[in-house]
């Protein structure tokens, strides 16, 4: 009960920082970007526990900046500064290469290709994510506030429904608490909550919110499983300590990572026929 009532508080504290930044365009959505890729990189890197973090995450930590700098849309930026900030990019990419490339450990190509998968994992969705509260040209940060909501009430749902009625395993192999029933309870709530954005919040029809639920459902899910089998591999429970009940900020957007880009091409694809 404890434990419920910790993991409660601090997803409630969580979810109103994520609501003051997305109805504070353009620079909340760029804040929360920065934020959660900047604790994601770090922890990240610290699942290999040999791994000394100071140069790689200083790297990445550059790169990642830069990459939300360069393609998120929200700067006016220049030719001068375009072409500068990719030269720094090519730098610290080259850098972060050859760092291991040269390096006498023998993990080093493993570690690389870590420390890069990495990089993307955390770098397309969050740019992505800055880009999502658009609908035909038009800012709507309700639209990027009803993919979180969406993405909890899975989370949740599926959470509450397999703690309490869960019986058969959906993957044992991979997280051995997720169950068919936790899945079916998430899915029944994710429609529900679709249906209620639509009632009050509009932008799309009914069937768009329902075809974005299902986007977040499918690639939420998937996410959740992709972290955790790679939890499983480093032999970790969470990804850290940040928030009390959930464990670290990656375990908190693993499914976030995954239905963030999804959804984007996901509304993109479909804004025309609206």
């Amino acid at each position: 009960m404890l434990q419920l009532v910790k993991r409660s508080i601090s997803g409630l504290v969580y979810a109103v920082v994520v609501m003051l930044a997305v109805f504070n365009p353009p620079y909340g959505p760029i804040f929360l970007a920065l934020f959660f890729g900047g604790t994601a990189i770090l922890e990240w890197l610290q699942f290999d526990r040999k791994t000394n973090i100071s140069r790689p995450a200083a790297l990445m930590m550059g790169l990642f900046i830069l990459i939300v700098y360069r393609f998120s849309g929200s700067f006016d930026l220049s030719n001068n500064n375009l072409q500068f900030s990719e030269l720094l990019m090519a730098i610290l990419l080259a850098s972060l290469v050859l760092s291991e490339a040269f390096s006498k450990n023998e993990q080093s190509l493993p570690r690389l290709f870590k420390n890069v998968f990495g990089l993307v994992y955390v770098a397309l969705p969050l740019c992505l994510l800055i880009k999502l509260p658009f609908f035909k040209g038009v800012s709507e940060p309700w639209l990027l506030a009803g993919v979180f909501i969406l993405i909890w009430a899975s989370d949740t749902f599926a959470y509450l429904t397999g703690k309490y009625f869960g019986k058969n395993k959906l993957a044992p192999e991979i997280s051995p608490n997720k169950t068919w029933e936790g899945l079916l309870g998430g899915v029944v709530a994710t429609l529900l909550f679709a249906s209620l954005a639509n009632y009050f919040v509009g932008i799309m029809p009914i069937l768009a919110w329902l075809g974005l639920a299902l986007v977040v459902i499918v690639f939420g899910s998937i996410g959740d499983l992709l972290e955790s089998a790679v939890k499983r591999f480093y032999k970790i429970k969470d990804s850290g300590k940040f928030m009390p009940g959930h464990g670290g900020i990656l375990d908190r957007i693993d499914s976030l990572l995954l239905a963030t880009p999804m959804a984007y091409f996901y509304i993109k694809a479909i804004e025309n026929y609206c």
